[in-house]
């Protein structure tokens, strides 16, 4: 069965290149477009003018598993906050990851059509997502839903790249982009917010937050709802020519009870719904419906004035059932426990726990094993001695099918001055192979799983620099990535697009990431590029959906009532096999996008986005298409 051809998330369809596939609409502009695009990037990245919110002294706790000032990190964090998402007027996720987080992704079309994102140049699997520090990704594949993880539920976003398996073990290759929901404490007391636009979509969501006494409650409810476009181009395995709708139910809930000044009970809970009509059969409407789910109860205690602990029990769940032609059911279920313990220890604190995680999975797939466990337990240190900062983790992972790994980061920083500061840093992480990967059996016969698979394992260095002056920051990062056992997607058969996995000897990674943001007057700006050369090693070819360069941009204007904006998207040229197959290159691509809001009143606004406004078409994955020009408008009461 060739790639793509089934949205149900299986291995031999959606696991090509152990990432979802992406979307297409045709041939794309040409070289000089991108080239222009991160030449205005850069320019931009000059100027005095950046976001709205100097976000340099917020607290960030993903870099070290320790909340600390963001201006203090050992690695480029970036911050996207509610706020954020609102003033962008994004409808997905990872259309927020790719503009604001300046994150590489792919998608398979419109709304609910599989996505993900690409970290340094890492396999969309070596990004691990948490959502409130709970994994909710599928172990069948690898990855994280994250077309069903809906924006209203969104109170706060974290990415940080870089090697992270010393923080939090498996997966970390490429980074992590943690999710935390909607918080009665920091959300407004109460939103409605509801929308429409191209393509028939239509969206409404509520939520109520409030401090009663000693306890924080917060609770949103949300729907979203498309009629969308043709996922597939013609030609493409399983074509329908018909329009593949989405639709999506969510909540997200939490309760934090504070006995005393020092000691805290809590429960969170989240769920999103998906139905996604997809293309698998030229006759048969196909549908995939999928379930995200993660609940989790904590107590987070002082137990003396230097030590804090925090226990913590859950679960994270994602089940994928697919109707139609070829009909399937794949279900993770992931328990998870954690102990940290945060100890002040001289200048800076320590941090000791152990962690214990269940890998089940069911499916109406035959697989060898069905399980998993893994032991571990992690250590570190994080400290300030004047104008050096010092970060320090070891982590060992006891996985019950490839046994023990350990793996580290190291990092240290000087500041020169106030304004400049200069940082380095190096880390080894893992990842074991997927379920799928080791033992799908595909009832096409286009997918040969391999049980011989290594777990992939990576070493990395890094080298970055920040100036922060006033409120504009600047920040420069190299990387430079060894991933040993890199898993991909090789085809057996071209025709039939027939294929399996095997571990590359070595890919290496070496780039360049550029940032800026800040504010002058009532100008609003930010600017992203990467710069890299995703290869692999032996061959020196560039690994599949990779690019060399992208980039994102956007400057804004607040005015009165008005705020208006726009935003430019662009990345070079990449190939949809691996190998730099003949015939599968996708060209550059530049894309404008446009936003305004207005401020009725205190209580009430209007919102609009305009994506993609010269329709240029564009793909990032063969057969697959992307959104034309498209609009969406929403108004949002809120009262103060």
């Amino acid at each position: 069965m060739p790639r793509g051809a089934v949205g149900d998330r299986r291995a031999s369809s959606l696991h090509f290149f152990l990432q979802p596939e992406s979307g297409t609409r045709g041939r794309m502009p040409r070289e000089e477009t991108l080239k222009r695009s991160i030449i205005a990037a850069l320019a931009a990245a000059a100027a005095p003018c950046a976001l709205a919110q100097n976000q340099d002294e917020a607290v960030v706790v993903t870099a070290s598993r320790l909340p600390q000032p963001r201006s203090e990190t050992l690695q480029p964090v970036t911050i996207i906050t509610a706020e954020d998402i609102a003033k962008a007027a994004q409808q997905t996720l990872v259309e927020v990851l790719q503009a604001l987080g300046g994150v590489e992704i792919a998608s398979n079309g419109g709304f609910g059509q599989p996505s993900s994102v690409f970290m340094r140049g890492a396999n969309s699997g070596h990004t691990l997502v948490l959502v409130d520090g709970m994994r909710i990704g599928s172990a069948t594949l690898g990855t994280t839903a994250l077309e069903n993880i809906p924006l209203n539920q969104i109170e706060r976003i974290e990415i940080v790249p870089g090697q992270l398996s010393g923080l939090y073990g498996s997966d970390a290759i490429g980074g992590v982009i943690q999710i935390f929901t909607r918080n009665g404490k920091y959300a407004p007391s109460a939103s409605v917010t509801a929308g429409v636009g191209t393509y028939s979509t239509s969206s409404v969501t509520a939520g109520v937050n409030r401090t009663i006494g000693s306890a924080d409650f917060s609770l949103s409810v949300g729907y979203v709802g498309s009629d969308g476009f043709d996922a597939t181009k013609p030609g493409a395995f399983g074509h329908d020519p018909d329009r593949d709708g989405y639709r999506n139910q969510n909540f997200s809930g939490k309760i934090a009870y504070h006995l005393d000044t020092r000691n805290e009970l809590g429960v969170t809970v989240f769920q999103s719904d998906g139905h996604t009509h997809l293309d698998n059969d030229p006759t048969i409407d196909g549908v995939n419906h999928q379930t995200l789910s993660a609940f989790s109860v904590y107590s987070s205690n002082e137990i003396t004035s230097a030590w804090k602990s925090l226990l913590r029990a859950g679960q994270g769940q994602d089940k994928s059932t697919t109707t139609g032609v070829l009909p399937s059911v794949f279900a993770t279920r992931q328990p998870q426990y954690t102990w940290q313990n945060d100890i002040k220890l001289g200048p800076g604190t320590a941090i000791a726990g152990a962690e214990y995680l269940i890998q089940d999975v069911t499916s109406d797939s035959t697989f060898a094993q069905n399980q998993r466990t893994i032991k571990s337990a992690f250590a570190g240190y994080l400290g300030a001695f004047g104008k050096h900062d010092l970060q320090a983790n070891v982590r060992v992972d006891d996985n019950s099918q490839f046994g023990s790994h350990t793996t580290g980061l190291l990092g240290y920083a000087y500041r020169l001055t106030g304004e400049l500061r200069f940082r380095v840093g190096a880390g080894t992480a893992f990842k074991a192979p997927t379920f799928n990967d080791l033992y799908a059996i595909d009832p096409t016969g286009s997918f040969t799983p391999n049980p011989n698979l290594r777990p992939e394992s990576s070493h990395s260095k890094e080298a970055g620099v920040s100036y922060q002056m006033r409120t504009n920051r600047f920040s420069a990062t190299y990387f430079d990535n060894h991933i040993d056992d890199l898993i991909i997607f090789v085809l057996t058969d071209p025709a039939t697009f027939a294929g399996t996995v095997q571990n590359l000897e070595s890919a290496r990674i070496r780039g360049v990431e550029l940032g800026y943001q800040g504010s002058f007057a009532v100008l609003q700006a930010y600017t992203r590029v990467t710069l890299q050369n995703p290869v692999d090693e032996a061959t020196g070819l560039m690994l599949p959906r990779r690019a060399k360069e992208f980039s994102s941009a956007g400057l804004s204007k607040t005015s009165g009532s008005w705020t208006l904006g726009g935003e430019v998207v662009a990345s070079s040229a990449r190939f949809d096999q691996a190998g730099e197959a003949e015939g599968s290159r996708m060209h550059g691509y530049a894309l404008l996008n446009l936003t305004a809001s207005y401020a009725l009143d205190r209580e009430w606004s209007i919102r609009a986005r305009w994506n993609n406004v010269f329709d240029r078409e564009y793909e990032l994955a063969q057969n697959f298409n992307t959104p034309g020009s498209n609009v969406f408008v929403a108004i949002q009461y809120q009262p103060k």
